[in-house]
């Protein structure tokens, strides 16, 4: 008498999308909303390296300066939104990953805030004719404490949060992983090359590209369990 033995194939079970029914739609526009405000900031206006260069053409054309302030202003609720839905996404794979991003992004948020609260005040000095008082608080770093935080805020939270986000975004079966090339890549272009209207619009369809998983209910399919790695808690 013979035996057949037969070695199951078992596979892990697939994630379940975190978003479901109407919660995906809101958290998709939610995903869009943020990069298209600051997309739209950067393309009303790409600020120049030269100070001077910019409060003269904030005092050219104030109306569109206005615009693309009032755009970055109001992307800063929906970033944090962004970050909040990012974070559902990652944290069933990689929790740790996913709440140091979060944290460093929203520290990185606030510092954002406070920096267009610190150019508001500069382009009300240029719409008040003081265009000298402009440039000067642009020119401003020497605020002492308060700007070393602002720095390190902003800076430090966006750049570690970027980086620790996108090594989240890469092991979530729920995120393609194409984002992620997307991310590193407004990463490289918006903080080493200052190509600020570039770097927004790759943001664009990076994060075009999470919203569209989360409305199809995207779940990358796991290997068999035979042949994959250990599952880390990072």
């Amino acid at each position: 008498m013979s035996s057949l033995a037969v070695e199951p194939q078992i596979r892990a079970a697939a994630v379940r999308p975190i978003f479901t029914d109407r919660s995906r739609w809101v958290a998709a526009a939610v995903l869009v909303t943020d990069p298209l405000l600051q997309a739209i900031e950067f393309l009303l206006e790409n600020p120049p390296d030269d100070t001077a260069t910019r409060v003269a053409s904030w005092a050219a054309d104030p109306d569109r300066i206005g615009l693309s302030m009032a755009s970055g202003l109001l992307a800063v609720p929906f970033l944090l939104g962004g970050i909040a839905v990012l974070v559902a996404l990652t944290r069933g794979r990689s929790p740790r990953l996913a709440w140091i991003a979060g944290t460093l992004m929203t520290f990185a948020m606030v510092g954002l805030g406070a920096v267009h609260g610190f150019e508001m005040a500069a382009y009300g000095l240029t719409l008040s004719g003081d265009l000298t008082a402009a440039r000067a608080l642009l020119d401003s770093n020497l605020l002492g404490l308060p700007f070393v935080v602002l720095a390190i805020m902003f800076f430090g939270g966006a750049v570690l949060g970027t980086l620790t986000l996108a090594a989240a975004l890469w092991r979530s079966p729920l995120v393609p992983r194409i984002a992620v090339v997307f991310l590193l890549a407004f990463a490289v272009l918006d903080f080493a090359l200052g190509q600020g209207v570039v770097s927004h619009l790759v943001n664009l369809v990076g994060f075009a590209i999470v919203a569209v998983a989360v409305i199809v209910g995207y779940s990358r399919q796991p290997r068999e369990a035979g042949h994959a790695g250990p599952r880390w808690l990072w």
